[in-house]
């Protein structure tokens, strides 16, 4: 059932507001061993659920989420909450102001149940580099969950959450999306604003939703979505993305990876992709293969990029503004070197380390420059399919999800499962993971759209979705 559909089933009656968030609340802490909620408070939740409810009572105007339940990743800020991004250097940081989408959903009447883990600072892809402990995969405990947006994926999956914010910079809502078997919808690069959403790399970085199914989506992106003053890369006054009900695959172009084996895909994951193209043109696509010269790199360079622009951003926590501070220091170049080394992790000290390389005068920023070039080719690539096709079909991941601490010291593998993902990020365009098989671990597909593109997308996969 669709957000919207509930939201009726509130406002009807059919459904009394109090006793489902007193049945969420029981199941968000029966739940508690998948350590998916940061900060979670009942009060509060009650708190506003009995203003919504009065709200009701008193035939008051009834905002277009009423009664929509949204989890939040810990690295946006709402405020009477705790934003610590799942790190140690920003344990017992409070913000003092809501991120706009968060004001957004508020003013709608959504219901926020808190913060929900992630890997520190969002930068990991299987949801096990918090501080705070690695969050578990609803559908098998034993198995990552996949990164950075982990409790945001797993509290959807376990149905904890209607709605879920995260963010995605290489793949960060599309991959844990895809292990956790819900939606994951990373829209165009400017879509959403990004004020009161704590930075990893600028350039790639945008909020993401994750939902259980693509039509409740529309309503969360019409909301949080549009011009925005305070983040300067908005660039849409309004939206208004609509469900097209006479929408159809039929003569839809969709181009697909040539080569596909080549790229070290699971077997499940290229089993459930043959079906999914299958699927498509049993419904009157036309799925043609496109051989990619550059997209290969793709992870390569996202790690120079990525690496580099985290350097940058990450200068800002310091011990001295805010956020945790060391003791041990006799001078201030002490107390910023033990404060960082005390209070990040091992995955974000590897990823500043790597970027203050890539910066380096020494090198003349060498392998930085390279970095932008490659990256501006891939660009221009899946940029040139989309000017001849309607869409790009991909496998979301290459991998399923591998158990709880197994790869944890293993970044490259990490890194390498999202190469479908990250050229989206570096083109800044539109796409969406939907599963094969809803609450299955298996095989999720990937479509990307052309820039702005967002409403034929959700509307494609709408239609994929409803013929699976």
């Amino acid at each position: 059932m669709d957000i919207l559909s509930i939201r009726e089933d509130f406002i009807s009656g059919k459904v009394d507001l109090i006793s489902f968030y007193t049945d969420v609340i029981k199941r968000i802490e029966d739940k508690k061993d998948l350590n998916i909620f940061l900060d979670f408070s009942k009060e509060k939740i009650m708190e506003r659920v009995e203003f919504l409810n009065n709200k009701l009572k008193n035939k008051e105007k009834l905002g277009s989420l009423f009664g929509v339940s949204v989890s939040v990743k810990d690295n946006i800020l709402v405020k009477g909450y705790k934003s610590t991004c799942g790190s140690k250097i920003l344990e017992n940081y409070s913000p003092i102001f809501n991120a706009t989408i968060i004001d957004r959903l508020l003013e709608e009447d959504a219901v926020i149940l808190g913060k929900v883990n992630m890997d520190e600072f969002a930068m990991g892809g299987s949801g096990e580099t918090s501080y705070f402990g690695a969050t578990k995969n609803p559908l098998d405990e034993s198995l990552i969950p996949g990164g950075s947006s982990s409790g945001s994926a797993s509290s959807v999956s376990a149905d904890l959450a209607m709605i879920s914010l995260g963010s995605d910079t290489g793949g960060s809502v599309r991959n844990p999306a895809s292990f956790c078997a819900c939606v994951g919808y990373k829209p165009t690069y400017g879509m959403i604003s990004r004020y009161g959403v704590v930075s990893m790399a600028s350039s790639l970085d945008q909020v993401g939703i994750l939902s259980n199914d693509v039509k409740s989506i529309l309503p969360i992106l019409n909301t949080i979505g549009g011009l925005d003053k305070m983040d300067a890369v908005t660039m849409r006054d309004t939206l208004y993305i609509k469900e097209d009900k006479d929408f159809s695959l039929k003569g839809i172009k969709i181009a697909t990876v040539s080569n596909i084996e080549n790229y070290e895909i699971d077997e499940i994951i290229l089993k459930d992709y043959k079906k999914a193209i299958e699927n498509l043109k049993n419904q009157g696509a036309i799925i043609e293969e496109v051989d990619f010269k550059y997209i290969k790199h793709s992870t390569n360079v996202y790690n120079v990029i990525m690496s580099s622009e985290v350097s940058s951003n990450m200068s800002r926590f310091d011990g001295i503004r805010y956020g945790y501070r060391t003791e041990n220091y006799d001078s201030t170049r002490e107390l910023f070197t033990n404060t960082r080394s005390e209070g990040f992790g091992e995955e974000v000290k590897r990823r500043i380390a790597m970027g203050t390389f890539y910066l380096a005068s020494s090198n003349n920023q060498a392998l930085y420059k390279k970095g932008l070039e490659v990256r501006d080719l891939i660009s221009k690539e899946v940029n040139k399919v989309l000017s001849e096709y309607d869409f790009i079909l991909t496998p979301t991941t290459t991998c399923l999800p591998s158990k709880i601490g197994a790869e944890k010291d293993n970044a490259l593998k990490s890194y390498a499962g999202d190469t479908f993902n990250v050229p989206v990020n570096f083109a800044g365009l539109p796409a969406i993971s939907i599963p094969l098989n809803l609450k299955k671990i298996g095989g999720s597909v990937q479509f990307i759209g052309k820039r702005f593109d967002d409403e034929r997308l959700l509307n494609l996969a709408m239609n994929f979705e409803r013929g699976l």
